[in-house]
């Protein structure tokens, strides 16, 4: 309420595991069901917007069709509950721009200043380096149109 009332829009990430960590179906969907159940029961958040799959730090030599795998149950436990699933492509990702496209069924991308590259849709929003203001180290965000002209979905006044 702090963050929209003080002008600012509002949506959420789900922060994932350490980087090194191995995706699978369960933990998409043990992770998809809590976020969806956070951002609602605990935070508070309208449906309609969009909550964030953290896509970064994946084990080297994990399979891509696991990474898929992952994020489809991750995304259809979000989707089910009413939100819009996003996803922040990071570094160690493994999946291939096509794949990231082709394979999955998310229609917000958000791109880490680290991140492979959408293949066709692109990104909505992008993150730059991080910066300092006022002694605080920040990751500035630009949003953007996608090339299928998407944009996120935020909480705002």
């Amino acid at each position: 309420t702090d963050i929209v009332n003080a002008g600012l829009a509002l949506m959420a990430v789900q922060h994932v595991a350490l980087p090194g960590w191995a995706p699978t179906a369960a933990l998409g969907t043990a992770y998809g069901g809590y976020a969806a159940e956070y951002c609602s029961q605990i935070a508070g958040l309208p449906q309609g917007i969009n909550i964030c799959c953290d896509l970064e730090g994946v084990a080297p030599g994990t399979l891509a069709a696991d990474v898929i795998a992952y994020c489809q149950a991750w995304y259809h436990a979000v989707n089910e509950a009413g939100y819009l699933p996003g996803i922040y492509v990071g570094y160690d990702a493994i999946l291939s721009p096509q794949q990231l496209y082709n394979a999955l069924s998310f229609r917000h991308y958000w791109r880490a200043y680290n991140g492979p590259q959408v293949a066709v849709r692109g990104f909505q929003m992008i993150q730059k380096t991080q910066v300092k203001v006022g002694g605080v180290d920040i990751d500035p965000n630009v949003t953007q149109i996608d090339h299928l002209g998407g944009i996120p979905r935020w909480l705002s006044l």
